[in-house]
């Protein structure tokens, strides 16, 4: 066997192995985020959340087109065949990081027609290695198996360095050929890699921006093949190297913001952009043609990968062609040339600063009006300043939270060891043991996983061999490391309280240091060979061979081993179900008011993709504070869901876009807000509806709908309408005017903050809730149970695999899972009120056999609510089981809490769990606990026996007021 198939064979077997990991993990339905928004937009060609990713978008298509081949594997084949390409993608990259360190090593060893045996072992060994450390790294095999944009974003980034150092090689080649035959290396045919290279820049953008940052590497590769000499002083090398620096941040300002940005916006400015850019186009290719016809080598090579940049980047059309066709998922609805440039420049999210700017004062406890250097601090929002008072600098929140927390911590889950899945959880080792808490899940438990730093441990190495070895490629190296970890630090200027990890912007920074694994296991072997200088060659292979085997067993093998259970998507429908049990919450023709990307994407893909429930408009309220989106739910339809209803004027809708200084205006500008109360009309005859049941007598209904409006908090006491809040009043007051025809729902995973002071007049039916127009008392923020109505939304619910301990539920995936059993309770606490105890218990009986405790870990929460639908029917046996396990939760919050309103928080749910025991009639649980809470405490003043317990609750019966008879008495000791 030759070693040129050999080579072959080995690369083969790493991009096999990649895919059959991948395959095996993959998400056969749609995840969580925002995979169904990526699947739904690729299956119909729709328009994505700015800055979009048309190319992907394209890919997704030709990959959905083969969704019937796919039927058996998954029970949703669109989704399957979207998610699969990020696993093609991956694999690709595996295989493509291999060659990258074969390349690297290429550098010192010579061609490989040269190598000895123990060098192609060496060599493949370093690309088995890193290559396959890399794939089974947490952040990248997160990104490997769903439908997202990172997958593709990484394979472009893996192809250019990839390419770069194919250039190298091919120059090197070709100059001496040159030099050989007394020519003049100029205009080389190997240039065409630095050409194709510009075109994948271009293809690129329509992905993710994040792989223009390779022009780093590229210019330190160039930079060393064609300006650097051996004999050139530190002094010129450091000129050298600023002067590169310069040329490629030039470049860089180029394709970003030059070609991205400023092309779209003069082309907006001439009044004619498509005559502007027929223009640019004549200018690019004259540039070629004359540059080539001159003989200009530099010259034409710039012209061509200008021309390229721009040729890659035209995948953008298609964003702008489709948007025209008014798709139902459009976002920022880029048709004008004006809203074109606002959806490349991502306005919609608003800007950080980056070098200067306000930041926050130490001194004022408030964002300075004077601007700083380097500000880091720059958010106004309450909950920001309170973080930010903790920190003594801008330097020290940089240091500590942007580098340490929000990108060292996800370097070491990498390569040492991640301590949990769940938000903010850190890095750990396992050299001291993997210490386990007890009780955990299998999810939870499958979520810590430990390397003992090895990997860690061989990229270090590995970097110090590359130096040793060529320290010229290892500077390229470090500094593709340090601009897509570092450089992505200090350009987005994160702010406290990300909605969740965002470990998958770092993963190309993981992919430099994974070259540096793979060159520290060649390190090693060569190392070792040489040690054995003087011995046998069969022994050196030998040893080379079996040295190979246990570095591969103990990273790479060792990581697939720890990281699998917690990376396997299989089994999970989670998404799919919680969408689908949203959507049949409502009745026909709802307008569903929903939160965030969780509880929108998911609803999406199953309207556009599986064409489920196509007569809901759901409305999203992040979206709902811009003018485009409020403009579409106004003016167009949905599928069969028809526009929403709206009053606002387009004047209205228009001022929303402020001009330079000018502040938003108009009736939908937020505002400044004190409490006041608000007013509908009614229409009787909604309530002869069947979907609004419950026993109403026409003669009670009110003529008006009146509640007390307060805004959402802003600080310092005052409170705030916005734009979002505003509209949604304005869509209530229409749909009122119109007699309640068209039912109003806001889904449970809203926020209170944003449902208007509405709960008095929710009605609950499943995972959504109701506005009907009359308060129908109760103290469930759920709002009333409509009996009939909630059984037969609850019927429709599917909880698959939610009960088996070999699907895994990531903490997100847990959280919601969880929410059924509040949903649930609630609802079952209605009917027992309405004399269905019965099933109000098979509700109860079927959620927590559906989702038990042993796979979803019950929050305080569900558990506490679980236990007052329990006591609701008399169940106080089960009742104070469920209780019981809140005690654990409960005091550790106590012993935990440091601050005032921590220590008053904790004692609000030690309360909570002692009325509820004392509710139940739960004497002698409720004494246990008091026992527990005054351990815990120190304190004996706080215990009490079962028969002072039930003196204390009957003396407090006896002097309450009738009305309030069947409140319980405060807890005792709170």
């Amino acid at each position: 066997m030759t070693g040129k198939l050999i080579d072959r064979l080995v690369a083969a077997g790493v991009f096999l192995y990649a895919l059959v990991v991948y395959i095996a993990t993959m998400a056969e339905t749609t995840p969580f985020w925002d995979s169904g928004e990526f699947i739904a937009i690729s299956n119909g060609l729709q328009v994505s959340h700015p800055p979009g990713a048309p190319f992907y978008m394209l890919v997704g298509r030709l990959f959905a087109m083969f969704a019937p081949l796919f039927g058996g594997l998954s029970p949703e084949p669109v989704a399957f065949a979207v998610n699969l390409v990020s696993v093609v993608c991956s694999a690709l990259t595996v295989l493509l990081t291999h060659l990258v360190i074969v390349r690297l090593v290429r550098v010192w060893a010579g061609h490989p027609d040269t190598w000895s045996p123990v060098q192609r072992i060496a060599t493949n060994l370093g690309g088995v290695v890193g290559a396959l450390t890399f794939a089974v790294t947490d952040s990248f095999w997160f990104n490997a198996v769903e439908a997202e944009v990172y997958a593709m974003s990484m394979l472009f980034t893996a192809l250019v360095v990839w390419l770069a150092l194919v250039w190298r090689d091919a120059t090197r080649a070709e100059e001496a050929a040159l030099v050989a035959r007394g020519e003049h290396p100029f205009g080389l045919h190997a240039d065409r890699y630095l050409v194709a290279i510009a075109y994948l820049f271009g293809l690129a953008i329509g992905v993710h921006l994040l792989n223009v940052l390779t022009l780093f590497f590229l210019a330190l590769i160039v930079y060393f093949q064609k300006v650097d000499r051996p004999e050139a002083t530190t002094g010129e090398r450091v000129k050298g190297l600023a002067i590169t620096a310069a040329v490629s941040i030039a470049a860089f300002l180029v394709v970003y913001p030059g070609v991205v940005q400023t092309l779209p916006t003069l082309a907006g400015a001439s009044g004619a952009p498509a005559l502007f850019l027929v223009a640019v186009v004549a200018i690019l290719v004259a540039a070629v043609v004359w540059t080539q016809r001159r003989g200009l080598p530099v010259a034409n090579l710039a012209a061509l990968t200008i021309t390229l940049v721009v040729l890659g980047y035209s995948s953008y059309g298609l964003i702008f062609i489709r948007s025209a066709a008014d798709p139902p998922i459009d976002e920022n609805d880029p048709e004008t040339t004006e809203a074109i440039v606002s959806y490349l420049k991502r306005e919609q999210y608003g800007s950080t600063p980056l070098l200067t700017g306000a930041s926050y004062d130490n001194r004022t406890g408030a964002i300075s009006t004077r601007e700083k250097t380097f500000p880091r601090r720059h958010s106004s929002a309450p909950q920001h300043l309170g973080v930010y008072a903790d920190y003594p600098s801008d330097a020290a929140f940089f240091w500590q939270y942007q580098v340490g927390h929000m990108y060292w911590r996800y370097f070491m889950w990498q390569f040492v060891g991640k301590a949990a899945d769940t938000q903010d959880a850190g890095w750990i080792s396992g050299l001291g043991g993997r210490g386990d808490p007890p009780g955990l899940t299998p999810s939870e438990a499958a979520g810590r996983n430990v390397y003992f730093g090895l990997p860690l441990l061989l990229g270090l190495l590995g970097l110090a061999f590359h130096v040793q070895r060529d320290w010229r490629r290892a500077l390229a190296v470090l500094a593709l490391f340090l601009v897509t970890g570092l450089g992505i630090i200090v350009y987005l200027n994160q702010t406290p309280f990300q909605p969740r990890e965002r470990d998958y912007s770092y993963v190309a920074s993981f992919f430099a240091f994974s070259l540096w694994i793979g060159l520290g296991a060649t390190g090693l072997v060569e190392l070792t060979a040489e040690a054995l200088e003087k011995k046998s060659a069969g022994l050196r292979r030998a040893v080379s061979l079996a040295l190979g085997v246990v570095l591969f067993l103990a990273v790479p093998g060792w990581m697939l081993a720890e990281n699998y259970d917690d990376h396997d998507r299989s089994g999970r429908r989670i998404a799919t179900d919680f969408a689908r049990n949203l959507l049949e919450s409502t009745a026909p023709n709802a307008i569903l008011f929903t939160n965030g990307d969780n509880d929108t994407f998911p609803l999406w893909y199953l309207q556009e993709v599986e064409g489920v429930r196509r007569d809901v408009r759901v409305v999203n309220l992040s979206l709902l504070n811009t003018p485009w989106y409020i403009r579409q739910l106004r003016d167009q339809w949905s599928r069969t869901a028809p526009p929403v209803p709206l009053s606002v004027s387009d004047a209205d809708i228009d001022g929303l876009t402020p001009r330079g200084d000018d502040l938003p205006t108009g009736a939908l500008a937020p505002r400044l807000f004190e409490e006041q109360d608000v007013a509908l009309p009614v229409d009787p005859r909604i309530f002869s509806n069947e979907t609004v049941a419950g026993r109403v007598d026409p003669g009670e209904v009110p003529d008006r709908m009146t509640w007390r409006l307060r805004g959402s908090p802003l600080g310092d006491g005052r409170s705030v309408l916005y734009t979002s809040d505003l509209a949604v009043l304005d869509i209530l007051r229409s749909v009122a005017e119109d007699g309640w025809e068209r039912p109003v729902y806001f889904a449970s995973t809203v926020a209170p903050s944003s449902e208007l002071g509405l709960q008095p007049y929710f009605q609950n039916e499943g995972l959504a809730r109701r506005v009907v127009p009359i308060e129908r008392g109760g103290s469930d923020p759920d709002g009333y149970v409509a009996p009939d109505v909630a059984l037969d939304r609850l019927a429709r619910f599917q909880y698959r695999g939610l009960n088996d301990p070999d699907v895994y539920l990531d903490q997100n995936a847990r959280n919601m899972a969880d929410g059924y059993r509040t949903r649930v309770a609630s609802i079952a606490g209605g009917l027992a009120r309405e004399g269905r105890g019965g099933e109000a218990r098979a509700l109860l009986d079927q959620v927590m056999e559906e989702v038990p405790a042993s796979t979803v870990p019950a929050s305080f929460g569900s558990l506490y609510t679980l236990a007052e639908a329990y006591r609701a029917i008399g169940d106080t046996e089960r009742m104070a089981e469920l209780l019981r396990q809140t005690e654990d939760a409960v005091l550790g919050d106590l012993a935990a809490a440091r601050t005032p309103r921590e220590q008053e928080r904790a004692f609000q749910l030690v309360q909570f769990v002692q009325a509820a025991y004392l509710q139940g009639g739960a004497y002698d649980e409720a004494a246990a606990f008091t026992t527990r809470l005054a351990q815990a405490l120190g304190d004996p003043r706080f215990e009490r026996s079962a028969d002072d317990l039930r003196r204390e609750v009957e003396a407090a019966q006896l002097t309450a007021p009738p009305a309030d008879a069947a409140e319980p008495a405060p807890p005792a000791g709170g």
